[in-house]
């Protein structure tokens, strides 16, 4: 079961990352999974939002994420690390 104490120790994690730059993976069922880079916009008490580009007519889309995604697993997170 998951505790509101594992959603705040997520939310806290992620609002240190809020501007980097970030890959989401998303199980969308039946064997259906969508990879996408991005950018950790901002952080809510229940979900956070990721930026992404669509570089061919330079627009952007947000989608929403709970924080109950990540810890069931449905969605998997990775903060890419710049190299310098």
């Amino acid at each position: 079961m998951i505790s509101g104490d594992s959603i705040k120790r997520v939310r806290e994690g992620l609002q240190d990352h809020v501007g980097s730059k970030v890959v989401v993976k998303c199980n969308r069922g039946k064997r259906r999974t969508t990879v996408n880079q991005g950018v950790l916009e901002s952080t809510h008490s229940n979900v956070f939002v990721v930026r992404y580009n669509n570089q061919l007519d330079e627009t952007y889309h947000r989608t929403s994420y709970s924080y109950t995604d990540l810890l069931t697993k449905s969605v998997e997170f990775s903060i890419l690390r710049d190299s310098f």
